[in-house]
């Protein structure tokens, strides 16, 4: 891959607290937010991107004076391919960076383009799940493995690119560090991912959340690396926290974190008794409970395996409660019934 300047230039934009924002799109989902500060020794970064937003994340430093070589530290909240699959080809360009993740992530992902591999097999599973008409599988299919080959083919452009992932310093719960001059707590907040963190500045009460909480809702990938139980405990221990700022890895700042903290831990009660009172009404699937919960509108973009994760999510807890049973069918297809 070629790092060259884009056409559009993303804006690299003071927040406040010291902090810079960049908003670097890509070509599924929402864009992500790298949130970077300027220390004594360089720049810290949380998260880099993906990995095609390389040339726009080089275009963005520069316009304030600021380039590859300026990157000391990079903390990254989790494996996700919208926040890490830069570092593949970026340690390339950056030399003098410092990469930081949690431990267990350092220790298990290793070669990163197998583990996604894995990823892409979990999120076709799901879709085997879901859709029961063999002809809406099979274009759900073919799109995703078209936006899954875009992926492996940007890295395969770069002659540059190492598949295996470097974490240097590998983080526990609640350590501290001292980066550029500015010291950061790290949390361990699982349920989105298994391997989730969130860097905390102290001295201003700043929390960088990650995927925690998108818009008032999360996303939970219960098929691949996420766990909904996790993810109840961990949005209660943050209540705990002094949180002054939130700021998610996608959308805007979260403007009053624990009051939107409480309403995405009400919001998922209030859909898992939707899907009850569903299903107390007759059989139903994936899909349909889906689109009852969330919307028809899901299935366009990259937001259907977000989708589809969390009600699946939603409905492994309820099996191991016992209140439903799921109904295995052809080709993976699943139905479920409530349990009288």
């Amino acid at each position: 891959m070629k790092v060259t300047i884009p056409k559009r230039i993303p804006e690299m934009e003071d927040i406040g607290d010291g902090i810079f924002k960049i908003v670097l799109p890509q070509p599924f989902y929402a864009p992500n937010n790298i949130y970077l500060y300027e220390g004594n020794d360089g720049l810290t970064l949380i998260d880099s991107g993906y990995i095609e937003s390389i040339p726009m994340l080089q275009a963005s430093l520069k316009t304030k004076g600021f380039s590859f070589k300026d990157i000391r530290h990079i903390i990254y909240t989790h494996n996700h391919l919208d926040h890490i699959s830069s570092a593949l080809v970026l340690k390339s360009y950056a030399k003098n960076v410092t990469y930081y993740g949690y431990r267990a992530m350092a220790d298990g992902v290793g070669n990163y383009l197998e583990s996604m591999l894995l990823f892409e097999e979990a999120t076709e599973d799901l879709f085997h799940k879901a859709f029961g008409d063999k002809e809406e599988l099979d274009r759900i299919l073919a799109e995703s493995r078209k936006g899954w080959r875009q992926f492996f083919s940007k890295f395969g452009e770069t002659k540059k690119g190492d598949p295996v992932l470097r974490i240097d310093v590998a983080i526990d719960h609640n350590d501290s560090l001292e980066l550029g001059g500015r010291l950061f707590r790290f949390l361990h907040t699982p349920g989105h991912n298994l391997y989730h963190i969130t860097p905390v500045d102290p001295s201003t009460g700043v929390y960088f959340s990650g995927d925690l909480i998108i818009a008032n809702l999360t996303a939970i990938y219960s098929e691949m690396d996420g766990n909904l139980g996790d993810y109840y405990f961990t949005l209660s221990k943050l209540l705990e926290e002094p949180i002054k700022r939130m700021l998610p890895a996608h959308g805007s700042e979260i403007e009053d974190p624990k009051k939107t903290i409480t309403l995405v831990k009400k919001t998922l009660s209030i859909l898992e008794k939707g899907v009850l009172r569903r299903l107390r009404e007759g059989e139903s699937d994936l899909k349909v409970l889906m689109e009852a919960a969330i919307g028809k509108k899901v299935h366009n973009g990259g937001h259907l395996p977000t989708a589809l994760g969390l009600v699946y999510s939603i409905i492994q807890k309820l099996v191991l409660e016992g209140q439903i049973r799921i109904e295995k069918r052809e080709n993976g297809y699943e139905v479920f019934h409530i349990v009288p």
